[in-house]
Formats: C-alpha cells, sequence, structure tokens
C-alpha cells in the first residue's frame, strides 16, 4: 500500500488482483459504521445464530465481538492511545471491510464518554465502487495472514478453505498470495473442514477452541494417511477430541506412536494418554531417556555406516579407532557395572 499523505480525501494507492485501487482517507462518524457479517471473527457465531433461525443484527455482531477477550484489551490500548493507529477500510455504503473490531471498541468508547469529541469521529479508508469480493478477500489475506495482523489459527483457515473452495483459488494461487507452502494450505483446510464437522456433532462449548487439535492431526502424514484409507477413524478421533482424552493440541503428535502400539492403544481408549505413554515408555525406553534415546541413535548409525567411513577404519584412522574404541569401553564398563553376562 502506497499513502500519498494524512488529509482528509488523501488517496491511498492498494494493487488487488493486477489493478490499482485509490481508497480516499475521510473522517466519518463512527455512528455510521456498520459491521460486517462476514467478518473473519464472527464466521462461527454467525453460523450458531443462523442454525437457530435468528436474525444476524448488526447490534448482535456488536455483542459477539465485544464478548472477545482480545477486542476489550484492544479498548483499553485505543483509550490510552486516545485513537487508533490504523484507519479501518470500509465500503462505500459505510459497511466496515477491515477493523470491525476497531469499530466496536469505538463504539464503546463513545457510550462511554459521549461528550469526547475522539470517540465521535474516525478517519477511514474508503474502498472504491465497484470493488470485487475476490479483491477484497485478497486484500484481507494479504492484511492478516500473510501480513502482521494475524487473525487466530481457525479464522486463518476460514479464510484458506473460502478462498479455496467458494472463490476457486488454486494452491498454487494461495501459495504464492498467502506466502504458505501447499502442504500447510491443505492442512489448514483439512482442519477447518474436520473442525466444523466436530462442532456439528458435538456438544461441546469450547468447540472452536479444539481446532488447534486438528490443526496437529494434519500435521501429521500417519494420521493424514489413516484418515484417508479408514472411514471409521474421524468419527473415533471427534469422539476422543469431545471425550477429553487429550490435555492438550500436542498430545495428539504421539497418536501415530500409539496407533502402532497395540496395548498402548488399548490403555489410551480405556484410560487416556498419560496411559498410553506410560505403556509406551515402557516398551521403548528411549522415549524418555537420554541415555537410551542416545544408545537408540548411536546403534541406527552403526547400522547405516557409510562404506566411506568403514574404509577409513581399515586404513587405521587413528582418530576415528580412537572414538570407536573408546564407545566400545564405555558398553563394557556399563555392562560391568549392571552385572551383565557376556
Amino acid at each position: 500500500m502506497q499513502a500519498a499523505g494524512n488529509g482528509t480525501h488523501t488517496p491511498m494507492v492498494i494493487r488487488l488482483e493486477n489493478q490499482d485501487f485509490l481508497l480516499n482517507r475521510e473522517r466519518v462518524a463512527v455512528d455510521s459504521l456498520k459491521l460486517d457479517p462476514h467478518n473473519q471473527r464472527l464466521g462461527y457465531q454467525v453460523k450458531q445464530w443462523l442454525s437457530q433461525q435468528e436474525e444476524v443484527t448488526d447490534s448482535a455482531l456488536h455483542s459477539a465481538l465485544w464478548d472477545i477477550d482480545a477486542v476489550k484489551g484492544l479498548y483499553q490500548s485505543i483509550l490510552q492511545n486516545g485513537g487508533l493507529i490504523e484507519d479501518p477500510i470500509i465500503r462505500p455504503d459505510r459497511t466496515v471491510v477491515e477493523g470491525n473490531s476497531r469499530t466496536v471498541c469505538l463504539r464503546e468508547l463513545r457510550k462511554k464518554y459521549p461528550s469526547d469529541s475522539r470517540w465521535q469521529e474516525v478517519y477511514v479508508r474508503v474502498l472504491p465502487e465497484g470493488v470485487t469480493e475476490d479483491q477484497v478477500m485478497t486484500l484481507l489475506g494479504e492484511l492478516h495472514i500473510a501480513g502482521k495482523i494475524e487473525w487466530k489459527a481457525y479464522e486463518q483457515a476460514e479464510y484458506v478453505w473460502k478462498m479455496s473452495k467458494k472463490l476457486g483459488k488454486t494452491y498454487d494461487y494461495l501459495s504464492s498470495h498467502l506466502r504458505m507452502s501447499r502442504s500447510k494450505i491443505f492442512q489448514k483446510i483439512a482442519a477447518y473442514e474436520e473442525t466444523n464437522q466436530y462442532i456439528q456433532e458435538s456438544q461441546d462449548p469450547e468447540a472452536l477452541s479444539r481446532f488447534s487439535f486438528f490443526e496437529e492431526f494434519m500435521k501429521k502424514k500417519e494420521l493424514r494417511e489413516r484418515r484417508e484409507n479408514d472411514s471409521s477413524f474421524m468419527p473415533e478421533f471427534r469422539k476422543w477430541v469431545a471425550e477429553g482424552k487429550f490435555s492438550g493440541a500436542t498430545d495428539v503428535r504421539a497418536l501415530p506412536d500409539i496407533l502402532e502400539n497395540t496395548s498402548a492403544l488399548e490403555a489410551f481408549r480405556s484410560g487416556n494418554m498419560q496411559s498410553a505413554q506410560t505403556v509406551l515408555n515402557e516398551s521403548d525406553p528411549s522415549r524418555n531417556s537420554d541415555l537410551y534415546h542416545a544408545i537408540e541413535m548411536a546403534t541406527r548409525q552403526l547400522r547405516n555406516t557409510p562404506l566411506a567411513e568403514i574404509n577409513d577404519l581399515k586404513k587405521g584412522n587413528a582418530t576415528k579407532l580412537a572414538k570407536l574404541e573408546a564407545l566400545a569401553n564405555a558398553l563394557d564398563e556399563l555392562r560391568a557395572a549392571a552385572e551383565m553376562e557376556s
């Protein structure tokens, strides 16, 4: 983006979808701004209201945003600063495209301090007539995913899903536009879809916050393959999430090992992650022991010793032979201390 100045009606040039647009900077009444029902941060709440056949009013959108703790934190920041640092971006009809949270904060400040002129009007950037939905979505992605003002993980995934499934953007386009690998784009889309399935199935009041479990799931190749090849697996995984089998999203990283160990899987199904981890640790001490992890790694390296290293030993490379001798002596000392039979 490129600004030509800071005053009222000063144009800002932005380039969207190979086309330059001028955004005029204007000062408008805070009360004239309208919240966007398609705002990324309101996606889940809006779906909930629609499923209950309730009208999605500006007042309801305001309440939903004001209910977010981060927005209340933004309110305090704006109050302390005495105004906004970044101008909201709006459509010509005054619908806020970018800056819905800031708009809610300004409304609340106007309500609390009705005679304070700082909260009566605000500078905005006005999009031109004729800007397309594709171009608006491109702008939002540039600001909130590739840019410095990041959305939360679920909001990012919802954006990527919309761009792919609704606007038909290819993975190559999204990868270039969002500066994100194709594999990560796939993971976000799949995690978003599975989270929404979980939201529909469960009565979990914290369903939206479970997105991180599905995102961790999609990072694991073994789990993605099981999802593709076993239609019964995802319903079971969603059930595990609902039952609280995972104490946190990072627990999902251990799931491939659990699935490969019958005893650990039984312990997980009848108990929890801790029970399964106990079984795994007993069957493989290298999982929670630096010593046995080092032994396992050394064993793997020795069994795959490159031919060049073997030839060096044959030729009598003194330094390398000394390393091997020290390792052999250390193993002998350990065997003796443990009273192991030869």
